[in-house]
This record gives C-alpha cells, structure tokens and sequence, in this order.
C-alpha cells in the first residue's frame, strides 16, 4: 500500500472486466454508518463521459483512464450527509487501493463542472457527487512526495 501512487499518465490497454468487477466488490464492501450503504458508482468508459470530467484545465489525464469511476449518493436516501459523504469516501478509497493491489492506476479527482457532468451521466437531481478516480494501467509510475513525519501529525489523547 505503500507504495501506490497517484496516476496521471495511462496506457491505452484495456482492464479486464474481471479486474474491474473486484474493484467495485472493493467499493461495495467498504464500511458504511448503519449499513445504509448509500453510494452508487458510475462506471464511465465512454469518451464523451470521460471528456465531462475535465474542469478548468483539472482532471485532463481522465481522457486517457481506461474508465472513470464516480461515486455518489442520493440525498433523499441519505440519513445523515455527513455520513453518507464519508461512506462514499471510504467505498473510494477502497476501489484506489484494491485497483493497485492489481496493477491499476488511479487518480483521486474532486472538481468538476457539475452541471455537464451531471447532463453527461444523466445523474438523479438529488445526487451528490463525491468524487471520481480514474483508473488505468499507468504508462509509467511517478517517484514518492514527499510526506510529513508522523510525529508532526499524530497527537496522543491531546493535541
């Protein structure tokens, strides 16, 4: 897990649908407050969708992901948005380490112009978009950032 990386240059070979059947597993399996289990994931291949997810000069590489996955929430289902905003979070980020756990890429994306990508994906009015990570096999994997140390992060029982 250590050494995934954020991936912004893809290949153009496919993944295979078996692998890409387990990273959703990951995501449906994910920890979810009250088992509400509020998120759904839009899987975008197409390059029209994939186009949608540009923004302001953010998220370019997305054109070259072999796909796109989006996860949501509908705020009439949800109990709580607080929640149901971590649980998507957490389905995600269980897609981005099962994804490289499997020789897949990913990028954490967060900004969109909602309003194409919405008309794009023909989303629900009442969805909430969390985020997208578009996934691929990296065409090549960019050296480590660097991190804090924990001792500048971490606080025990007080800050």
């Amino acid at each position: 897990m250590l050494s995934r990386r954020s991936i912004r240059d893809f290949s153009s070979e496919q993944v295979s649908p078996e692998i890409l059947k387990k990273i959703l597993e990951a995501g449906r399996n994910a920890p979810t407050a009250t088992n509400i289990q509020p998120w759904h994931f839009i899987v975008i291949k197409d390059p029209k969708g994939k186009k949608a997810c540009v923004f302001n000069g953010f998220n370019k590489f997305a054109t070259k992901a072999a796909f796109i996955i989006l996860g949501v929430y509908l705020k009439s289902k949800s109990i709580m948005e607080t929640y149901s905003l971590m649980d998507v979070t957490v389905a995600l980020q269980n897609m981005v380490i099962a994804s490289w756990a499997q020789g897949i890429g990913s990028c954490w994306m967060g900004a969109f112009n909602e309003p194409i990508l919405r008309r794009t994906l023909n989303l629900p009015e009442d969805a909430r978009i969390v985020g997208g990570i578009a996934m691929g096999i990296p065409k090549k994997i960019p050296p480590s950032p660097p991190k804090k140390k924990i001792d500048e992060i971490v606080h025990i029982d007080i800050w």
